[in-house]
This record gives C-alpha cells, structure tokens and sequence, in this order.
C-alpha cells in the first residue's frame, strides 16, 4: 500500500499541471500572440536574467512588435520598438497611462504615491504634483537659478580636493537630491549631511536590489518569497528610514504651517489636506 503513495503522488501533481497548462495556455483571443509558456516559470526559461531585453528583441522578431509573454505567472504585454511604443502612448494614452501591480512595489509603496500608485489614486496624486510643482518653479526661470546655484557648490567641493581623485558618485546623487529637495520642503543639504548620504545609500541600494533575481523570485511568487531570507528583505528596512525621515519632516512643516505663505510642495499638500478633511 505504502508503496503506491509516490505513485498516486505523481500523478497528482501530473494532472494538477496538465490542468495548468489547460487553464493558462488558453489566450484571449484579443491577446497579442507569444510562445507557449511552461507552469509556474511561464517564459522566463527564454528570457534569462541578467539581459531579458535581448531576449525580447529575439521574441519580436518572431512574434512583432507587440507580442506577450509571462513572467511566472502573470501576463505582460510586450511593446518592442520606438515606433511601436510611440503610437501607445500617443494615440492610445488612455490605455497605457496606469501602473502595473508589481508586489514588492505594492507592499513598499501601499499603492501610495506617485511612482509605483495606480488608478484613480495616482491620477489624483499626479494632477496636484505636476499642478503645484509649477508653482514652485518647475519649468520655470526661477528653478534655473537654483540648479545654477546648485552647480556653484559642486563646483567649489571639487576645487576643494585640489586636483587629488575623489569618489564623486554620492556628491553627484547629492547635487540632484537637493533641486529635488527644494521643491519638496524648500531647503538644501551639505553632501556631508549623514541624513541625505544615509538616504541616498538606501535609494542605491533598493535600485540595485530591484533588478536582482530574488526580486523577480518575489514578484512571482509573494506569498512564498516574504517568508524567506534574503536581500529583498532590505528594501522593507530602507522603506522604513525613508518613512522615518517623511513622518518627521511633514511634522515639522505642519507645526510651522501659514496658509498664505505656502514655501513647498510639502506645505501645498498640507493645505489641501485640510481642504478635504
């Protein structure tokens, strides 16, 4: 008895990817074509890891320019070539103006912001960013003068090494971070400030984190992959210094808060949280 156990094992797992395959290899007949995927992995076994653009430009030579693969489980359409991305975003705007779903995203984010929102969530965000953002000079002479302000500084930090070579990877994310940081709560750091080098080391770091193999692991599978170890888990941690330093700096703000003297982006939000409420 014992030993047809394995045996009736076998076969349940058989027919539960036979009817897998079954479920899943059944298209929509308005869904662009693509090769046949394999269960649970789909077509990462022909995309690889480290290039799958080359791999994708392999696909579109053989499917077209708009074909679709699955990245594990889930279906992606794929949209390869300038000409091709040029007429979705133009002519079909509507359709490809939302955000993907992306699960390390999703719990990073919470669907909150501008970046990885989605829906009417982030339509909402985006107006009132882009709105206010002019206000406070995007687009404008004024920004000029502080990105030419911002240039002086860096320029007198590299006269200070005196010709002698220097790491300027932090200094140069540093000398971004501050036009962007002007806009958001009207100030700027010293490239020294342990907060913004803390800060950018956590942005670094989430990016190279993103693109590694374990992320994609947990984008396919999540309710597996956010009980195991791994590097992943490092983009929770740097979420909750970038978390930490927002909840203070908006507290900040909003016990020095005037109304009729909005300096930021972060004042803006503020007044218009208020508004609603």
């Amino acid at each position: 008895m014992f030993d047809t156990i394995p045996i009736y094992l076998l076969l349940c797992i058989g027919l539960c990817l036979l009817l897998y395959m079954v479920i899943h290899g059944k298209t929509s007949p308005k869904f662009p074509p693509g090769p046949k995927p394999l269960p649970l992995i789909g077509n990462l076994h022909l995309l690889g890891v480290k290039k799958p653009y080359l791999q994708l430009m392999e696909l579109s030579k053989t499917y077209g320019s708009v074909f679709s693969v699955y990245i594990g489980t889930q279906k992606t359409v794929v949209l390869c070539g300038y000409d091709t991305v040029k007429d979705a975003l133009i002519n079909y705007a509507d359709e490809f103006s939302d955000r993907p779903r992306i699960p390390i995203n999703e719990v990073s984010s919470q669907g909150y912001g501008i970046v990885f929102a989605h829906g009417e969530n982030w339509k909402v965000m985006r107006r009132f960013t882009l709105s206010n953002l002019r206000d406070f000079g995007m687009g404008k002479r004024s920004l000029e003068d502080k990105i030419n302000e911002e240039c002086d500084y860096l320029v007198e930090t590299f006269k200070a090494y005196k010709g002698k070579p220097f790491e300027n990877r932090v200094i140069m994310n540093a000398a971004v971070a501050n036009i962007i940081v002007s806009l958001l709560m009207d100030r700027r750091f010293d490239y020294q400030d342990p907060t913004l080098i803390k800060l950018i080391n956590s942005f670094n770091e989430n990016i190279r984190i993103s693109s590694s193999y374990l992320v994609t692991m947990y984008n396919m599978f999540p309710s597996i992959m956010k009980w195991l170890p791994g590097p992943h888990t490092a983009i929770f941690k740097n979420r909750l210094n970038l978390y930490t330093f927002i909840m203070e700096t908006f507290t900040k703000h909003k016990d020095h808060l005037d109304v009729n003297d909005q300096r930021d982006l972060i004042d803006a939000f503020l007044v218009k949280q208020q508004e609603v409420w």
